[in-house]
């Protein structure tokens, strides 16, 4: 777990669009990273 304030590992996700998304290409802009769990499995 991150502390606050800590920086978040670089990953890489695929967007909606289907396209990749690195996280270290968005350094110096605001972002919001929010994870959650899959659909229809408990939590």
């Amino acid at each position: 777990m991150l502390a606050v304030g800590e920086a978040a590992p670089d990953f890489e996700a695929t967007t909606t669009q289907g396209t990749a998304f690195r996280l270290s290409a968005a350094r110096g802009s605001p972002v919001v990273v929010y994870f959650f769990p899959k659909a229809f499995t408990g939590g």
